[in-house]
């Protein structure tokens, strides 16, 4: 670390990436970043949709940063790249030459870039050529070979929306509400409809019909509501007229600012949310559920499930258009 002094590599505000492999770090030739889905969107409305400024926002904040930790979400997402190098007190070697995807943030990640692109702003998902350096501790993940490159990094960006979904789910979830359709929500649908009991209820909510319309085509939810998450009263209103008790267990999955007082009004008091969004303000939801006298229980979503992401690639092996979606 070169500042602050004495901070792990996630709080730090710079990384020194130009240092020598160490005794307990791999090296990684990186060709893919996965860009998390609230930095994509900030970078790409920052750069107004133009690939060569969106690329060069990418580079700028490497530069500065010593790895990809956009200064306006806090948030990165994973890379896939080749062991280049492997220090002698590493655990577990991977083979020299391994394809590997990291599921360690890219905000801890020490990373140089010498060239991003080409960029398409609708897909989070980066060419690059780079070096990053990852301790032992940092899980990796072999490239699937039964499973499309694209898909595996969709899903394992956000696998453990699907494991915590998974865990979460209990006897007693009547109604499970997933809040946002992206690749998560997607992960998270998929792990209610393997885990839910017979005449549970399984509802998505998002702002854009579209993705509504390809969450019913997958078959992954009972019921899918275009309602503005932002308008909490409206949302609670929409849901209402669609004949859904506020929920049991509810995954905040969006990567839209401003959600946190629908995710408590359309969750029951005695029900559970986890916040999966790295668009959550803690502030927002910790004092909103005051306002609302809520006593639902407020989770944050883990970064580190021990199987490294191998539920979320299940799923995906079970429904090949499920790994359509992701791609897609």
């Amino acid at each position: 670390m070169l500042a602050p002094a004495g901070a792990l590599p996630q709080a730090a505000l710079r990384l020194d990436a130009e240092l020598p492999l160490q005794p307990h770090e791999v090296e990684l030739d990186v060709e893919m970043l996965a860009v998390d889905s609230t930095s994509f969107r900030q970078l790409v409305e920052a750069g107004d949709r133009d690939p060569a400024r969106i690329a060069a926002a990418i580079l700028r904040i490497v530069a500065e940063r010593g790895k990809l930790q956009n200064p306006v979400t806090g948030s990165g997402g994973i890379l896939a790249g080749t062991v280049t190098a492997v220090g002698s007190e590493y655990r577990d070697p991977p083979a020299l030459g391994a394809r590997v995807i990291s599921l360690a943030s890219l905000t801890l990640t020490p990373l140089r870039l010498s060239d991003v692109g080409p960029i398409d702003p609708a897909r989070p998902h980066v060419p690059v050529s780079g070096t990053a350096y990852l301790p032992w501790t940092a899980p990796l993940a072999p490239y699937p070979d039964d499973v499309p490159l694209d898909a595996a990094l969709a899903a394992l960006d956000v696998c453990n929306s699907a494991s915590q979904t998974r865990a979460l789910i209990g006897t007693q979830t009547e109604t499970l509400l997933v809040l946002g359709g992206g690749h998560g929500g997607l992960l998270a649908l998929a792990a209610g409809r393997d885990r839910l009991g017979r005449g549970s209820r399984l509802v998505l909510i998002d702002a854009d019909e579209r993705i509504c319309d390809r969450a019913r085509e997958l078959g992954l939810c009972d019921h899918a509501l275009r309602l503005d998450l932002r308008d909490a009263v409206g949302a609670l209103s929409g849901l209402e007229q669609a004949g859904i008790p506020r929920a049991d267990l509810t995954v905040v999955v969006v990567n839209a600012s401003d959600c946190e007082a629908a995710s408590l009004l359309l969750t029951s008091p005695s029900g559970t949310i986890l916040f999966f969004s790295m668009a959550t303000s803690f502030t927002k939801a910790a004092l909103g559920s005051e306002g609302m006298a809520s006593t639902a229980q407020m989770l944050i979503g883990s970064g580190y499930i021990p199987d490294r992401g191998e539920y979320a690639l299940e799923l995906l092996r079970r429904d090949e258009r499920l790994q359509r979606a992701l791609i897609e």
